[in-house]
């Protein structure tokens, strides 16, 4: 396959089709918006060739849509300042690229991660990492194929997004593309209702050796009938219940994880996990669907000292355990207002991050996107034939789950350090569940 170039035909900033009023013009980050790491939640969007819409009128239909969508999103077409957001309607970043060289079937059939970058539009910006935390806050990029397919590249910045917020945003701009905007419950922006005000003298650890190895991002796809297998297989020691899709590839990329960093790294170095965990169904009754931001809870869930090495079905029973932990403090707070438990979990929360430090523990982070909508994005011209998630610009020991569009399999896009990824790669029981990068079904 001939290597894909996308040159960049235009770029614009589209602001909200109306002015966000003066009541409106100040957005609160939370604590946990101002802690998170200066990068953008990614999504990628794919799209077959529709004869009867040009590249023109795509460009165009995204366009007027999004300035559309902005009006309801209109903290993304602002500026972050310090602890708060000025609604300012500054806008957002839209580019057209296109890709002559080779057609997207080509890039379906073996998808290089290295090279879909190109697909994002943070390249039209000098530093990515000082954007996401002042501006733009959202970028886009549509991206069309001599082929007549073509890409949707989003990147809205981490301090004001999560996956299932970027979800929510996608399903409301396909809508209102569609004419449809209507249809879809407007979001909410009070995310630092529930978790506390960020407060700029609070400071997590930072890893001084971070953005400075070299990584590389691999896709590995867990086909229904293979998990089906997985999770029998974890269910059959008589530790723990039959467990879900989640839980059982979770538990099996841990210990490949470890396994790989026992091999490469300092025995004595504590590897744990960190799972972030939408707290949105967790608590309907306090925190909506709509509600955009950082609404999660994220934590340690797991660790290995040592040489230790780690049992599938004893990670699944020790998740389960902490996910018990959380669903007990939630319910002890059930009388509890918003912020009252925002707060209480918020310090759960801090006070496990407190214990880490980088030069003992090695983190490893998985997310998972599953069950977000992304294939039902249509803005016009059918669903999208694959969908990928990440951060921009990627982060090492960083793994995100997404649903196959069948909605049975799973496929996890994971970034490792180049020489843990050659172990890891390797990993016969990884292999015997997962295919390494195998074709888009399309």
């Amino acid at each position: 396959m001939e290597m894909m170039k996308v040159e960049t035909i235009a770029k614009e900033i589209i602001k909200p089709s109306s002015t966000t009023p003066n009541d409106l013009r100040t957005l609160q980050l939370s604590i946990y918006d101002y802690i998170l790491p200066p990068v953008y939640t990614a999504a990628f969007l794919f799209y077959t060739k529709d004869e009867l819409i040009s590249p023109e009128h795509s460009s165009n239909k995204l366009k007027t849509s999004l300035s559309e969508t902005l009006t309801k999103f209109y903290p993304l077409a602002g500026r972050i300042n310090g602890v708060t957001i000025d609604c300012n309607d500054e806008g957002a970043i839209f580019v057209d690229g296109r890709v002559n060289s080779c057609p997207l079937s080509d890039v379906l059939r073996c998808p290089d991660f290295k090279a879909i970058q190109q697909l994002l539009p943070v390249d039209v910006i000098d530093n990515p990492y000082e954007a996401a935390s002042t501006w733009p806050l959202l970028l886009v990029k549509a991206t069309y194929f001599s082929c007549g397919g073509m890409a949707i590249g989003i990147c809205i910045s981490h301090k004001i997004a999560d996956a299932a917020s970027i979800s929510t945003f996608i399903r409301s701009w396909a809508a209102m593309a569609r004419g449809e905007g209507e249809s879809v419950a407007g979001p909410e922006f009070a995310a630092a209702n529930f978790y506390p005000p960020a407060n700029p003298f609070f400071k997590l650890p930072v890893d001084e050796h971070a953005n400075k190895i070299s990584r590389i991002t691999k896709r590995f796809v867990f086909v229904a009938s293979k998990l089906e297998e997985l999770r029998t297989k974890a269910a059959s020691a008589g530790v723990v219940a039959r467990p879900t899709r989640v839980e059982s590839v979770t538990a099996l990329l841990w210990k490949a994880f470890v396994a790989a960093v026992s091999s490469n790294t300092n025995t004595f170095v504590t590897k744990v996990l960190i799972l972030p965990s939408n707290l949105r169904p967790k608590i309907p009754s306090l925190l909506p669907e709509s509600l955009i931001g950082n609404v999660m809870f994220s934590s340690a869930v797991l660790s290995v000292s040592g040489e230790e090495q780690v049992k599938i079905e004893e990670a699944i029973r020790d998740l389960r355990k902490r996910k018990e932990d959380l669903r007990v403090v939630i319910q002890d707070e059930g009388g509890s207002t918003s912020s009252m438990m925002g707060s209480k979990i918020a310090n759960l929360m801090l006070s496990n991050y407190s214990m880490l430090s980088y030069e003992t523990h090695q983190p490893y982070a998985l997310s998972s996107w599953c069950k977000l909508p992304l294939y039902e994005a249509s803005f016009g011209w059918g669903s999208p034939v694959w969908v990928a998630g990440n951060v921009a610009p990627t982060l090492e020991n960083v793994t995100m789950l997404i649903d196959s569009k069948d909605g049975q399999g799973i496929e996890a896009l994971v970034t490792l350090p180049e020489e843990n990824m050659i172990s890891f790669e390797q990993n016969p029981e990884l292999l015997a569940f997962a295919s390494v990068n195998p074709s888009v079904m399309v």
